[in-house]
């Protein structure tokens, strides 16, 4: 998933052309702990708050609107977290890229959804003598998700309130161990400034063309790193996804798919224990897909076809991001997970066919 956020950060730094208007958003969190596993319970219960600031891009022309009857818009935030624990989680400091679509419910009113992916740096991670409750980070620097909806009130042509319910992640993906993982859901509320005067029209939605719902087969091939201790040793974990997406609506479309994976961290932990099971595995995904534009934000649900080391239960969840600059080359990234706890972040090249 985190892939994402190499394209978005290059796309923010070229000039606007594109987009014909810049905002600046201020914005204060407040949200509880998950506690979401029993090894993490001994951490107790805290409260997170922040503050962060964010820079964006909006992109009103007419082609933007065609794309998904909203108005959409991308940039980059940079946040406080403070995780209300400073003996053990510390703080951490969130920067990430975010792509938010608003669509108009009536007059100034706007339904609004963001999703994020970045990096934070936190303050406190696991050390086995100085730090050893911190089962929830062991790195310094850990990929970070968001995901929120809210509403935005748009007060005049310069400047909007809004608030939105949050969830945020942070885990390195299972490069190294302990990786329980922060997730934390918060309310978050703000001001957004626009220097230049903003003109949100209303449009008139067209319906989709049946002629113009797209299908097609694409082809993944995917290499994640994983851990299976707290040593800093790293071990590869390839595969390869086939799947078919279907377009319903101008931004929804539905998938299936299925994904070989050659996990080389089980391999190790089986050839340690001489156990004589296998590492391989192979799953069946169905989810769903948000087109767009040239991204997409693929949601999944996967369950095992075949899984001889039996360590994770037999389903599990994938959520990702990918860049389409080309017909058919995309690039991107997926975090897989089972319930709370991330198993791995993974970086992905793919073909995509379009019937």
């Amino acid at each position: 998933m985190y892939r994402r956020l190499i394209p978005l950060l290059f796309v923010l730094c070229l000039p606007a052309r594109a987009q014909n208007l810049n905002s600046w958003e201020l914005q204060g969190e407040y949200g509880f702990l998950f506690l979401h596993s029993e090894e993490v319970r001994p951490i107790g219960q805290s409260y997170p708050f922040g503050l962060g600031l964010s820079y964006s891009r909006w992109m009103l022309k007419e082609k933007n609107w065609k794309n998904c009857h909203c108005y959409p818009r991308w940039g980059i935030s940079l946040n406080y977290h403070n995780y209300d624990n400073a003996e053990i989680l510390g703080w951490g400091l969130p920067l990430y890229g975010f792509l938010e679509p608003q669509y108009r419910l009536f007059g100034n009113f706007f339904f609004t959804l963001r999703g994020g992916a970045g990096y934070t740096w936190l303050s406190n991670p696991y050390d086995s003598e100085t730090n050893p409750l911190n089962v929830s980070y062991s790195l310094p620097l850990t990929p970070f998700v968001m995901l929120g909806t809210g509403f935005s009130w748009h007060l005049n042509p310069h400047w909007r309130v809004g608030a939105q319910l949050r969830y945020s992640h942070a885990s390195n993906g299972g490069l190294q161990q302990p990786n329980k993982g922060l997730n934390y859901p918060t309310v978050a509320m703000g001001v957004d400034y626009s220097v230049k005067a903003a003109d949100f029209k209303p449009r008139t939605k067209a319906p989709v063309a049946r002629e113009d719902m797209r299908e097609s087969l694409s082809l993944s091939a995917f290499a994640a790193g994983k851990a299976i201790d707290s040593t800093r040793v790293t071990y590869a974990v390839p595969g390869l996804e086939l799947k078919y997406s279907r377009q319903v609506g101008r931004v929804s479309a539905l998938v299936g798919g299925v994904e070989w994976i050659s996990n080389l961290a089980y391999r190790e932990v089986i050839r340690q224990y001489n156990t004589g099971e296998d590492h391989n595995q192979l799953g069946l995904l169905l989810g769903h897909e948000f087109l767009m534009g040239n991204f997409t934000f693929t949601q999944l649900a996967g369950v095992y076809l075949y899984k001889d080391f039996d360590v994770k239960p037999d389903w599990y969840q994938r959520y990702g991001l990918t860049w389409h600059p080309f017909d058919h080359f995309y690039a991107g990234s997926q975090i897989k997970v089972h319930g709370h706890v991330a198993e791995f972040l993974d970086f992905r090249l793919g073909y995509r066919y379009t019937f």
